[in-house]
């Protein structure tokens, strides 16, 4: 199921998007919304706040007020990243997910890591990533589950090189982040396609014609693989999504 809208006003397109998601697969828990702010630069390398700011109102709309936007920046101070790109505007609690306490969980099916630690508060809370669309240098696309790596503690995952989550790059990227995923999975994933990134994910060129979508869909997945059709890629190519469709199928 993808729910789209043309992006010509972000904001009230991406409302509409979370509004009819919501009506449909009603939030039973506190929500932690996850963007891209791998760094201060501002869209499309990082997630427009406008679509941010639809996503909040639509859930405030639904009478859900526990509500939280995390992330955990690659480069920079993740609090600056997001004072700098307008969040502090929204009202809405920020969290840096590496000054958070941390939990230790195993992989099941892993290809990779074993077990991985992430913060506790992922448990506890609806996530809802929200990327922005963009091709990647090392793994082809960075959507929603690509997005799920800001979560790793930068104490932990560090020291690969200067990006505060390289180790995911040490080994196998792909595999890295199927693991990842099996453990704090997306419940939903509002992607923005305002403009997109094509080559490269923080240096490459927006999209010409821009894409000038924002859309959604309970299944980060699905997501992922619309995604893909958007930016110009086959998702059979993208050895971490084949990784992820796999595990889906042996639950």
């Amino acid at each position: 199921m993808i729910i789209k809208r043309q992006a010509d006003t972000i904001r009230e397109s991406s409302y509409g998007v979370a509004a009819e998601l919501l009506a449909s697969f009603p939030v039973g828990k506190p929500v932690l919304i996850k963007p891209n702010i791998v760094e201060p630069s501002p869209p499309p390398v990082t997630t427009d706040v406008r679509v941010v700011a639809g996503i909040v109102s639509a859930l405030k709309d639904r009478g859900i007020s526990d509500i939280i936007i995390a992330e955990g920046s690659g480069t920079g101070d993740t609090m600056d990243n997001f004072r700098s790109l307008g969040y502090a505007s929204l009202g809405v609690k920020l969290v840096d997910l590496d000054r958070e306490e941390t939990v230790t969980l195993p992989v099941k099916h892993f290809r990779v890591w074993q077990e991985i630690t992430v913060p506790a508060i992922l448990l506890s809370r609806f996530i809802i990533s929200v990327p922005a669309l963009k091709e990647h240098s090392l793994c082809g696309v960075t959507v929603s589950l690509k997005n799920m790596v800001g979560v790793l503690p930068a104490r932990l995952y560090s020291g690969y090189w200067s990006y505060k989550k390289s180790q995911i790059h040490k080994y196998d990227t792909h595999g890295c982040i199927a693991d990842l995923v099996s453990i704090v999975p997306p419940a939903m994933s509002i992607v923005d396609a305002s403009v997109g990134l094509k080559e490269h994910h923080l240096s490459g060129s927006p999209a010409d014609p821009a894409l000038n979508m924002i859309y959604g869909s309970p299944d980060a997945l699905e997501a992922d693989i619309f995604g893909c059709g958007l930016i110009g890629r086959k998702w059979k190519d993208i050895t971490y999504l084949r990784m992820v469709a796999e595990d889906k199928k042996r639950g």
